[in-house]
């Protein structure tokens, strides 16, 4: 009986430290993975690498990461903003892996051998967010991979509506390890794409208190 009682005394240990640990994605761990993890890894030159074509052009090397504190000007914030330096002062970057016009090149991240177009979000130099775009074509496979990964899903289903007032249905699945969530909508505002987001719950909380607040110009 004693044996018994420590064995699900261990159990329970277990099963608490697995719901208080945050999801990881390829190699990042929400919460615990860095902006500079993410730069090391990344890190490649992407466009005029060469010193004849810098001489020719008259343009610096572009190395990724393509990030909003190293190219203020790119619009990768949230809003509309000229330039990333207000988000950068309240400790927000935001990054791609590649520059869009590298996926012309066939460089892309992928999730489960997926395509995605995908953006990783910092706070105070920690992921608190990775979220990625991709055909809805594919939801069924980045459903059944996350599944197999992280377990059975809570599934829902939303309704949508386009811009022509046709509606349909798309699934929702999520799973939540209370610490962090991951949501899949096989629709993201279209019947096209779906969308992916990987959060910490309290980073995120946190960035979107720091986000810069802007008075309305439309007045």
């Amino acid at each position: 009986m004693k044996r018994f009682l420590v064995f699900v005394v261990l159990m329970c240990a277990a099963f608490a430290l697995a719901q208080g640990k945050p999801y990881s994605l390829k190699g990042f761990t929400l919460g615990e993975s860095t902006l500079q993890d993410f730069k090391t890894q990344f890190h490649h030159c992407a466009d005029t690498c060469e010193e004849k074509s810098q001489k020719k052009f008259g343009v610096p090397a572009k190395f990724a990461p393509f990030c909003s504190d190293d190219y203020p000007e790119a619009g990768l914030t949230p809003g509309t903003e000229d330039t990333s330096s207000a988000y950068a002062r309240a400790g927000l970057v935001y990054c791609q892996p590649y520059f869009p016009f590298e996926a012309q090149r066939g460089l892309q991240f992928t999730i489960a051998d997926i395509a995605t177009t995908s953006q990783f979000d910092f706070y105070e130099g920690k992921l608190y967010r990775i979220s990625a775009t991709f055909y809805a074509a594919q939801f069924t496979a980045m459903q059944e991979a996350l599944t197999g990964k992280y377990g059975t899903p809570s599934m829902t289903a939303v309704e949508y509506q386009d811009a022509f007032g046709a509606k349909f249905t798309g699934s929702v699945a999520t799973w939540d390890n209370s610490v962090s969530m991951i949501t899949l909508r096989q629709y993201g505002g279209s019947v096209e794409y779906s969308t992916l987001v990987v959060e910490h719950k309290a980073l995120a909380a946190q960035a979107e208190e720091a986000k810069p607040k802007h008075s309305s110009k439309d007045l």
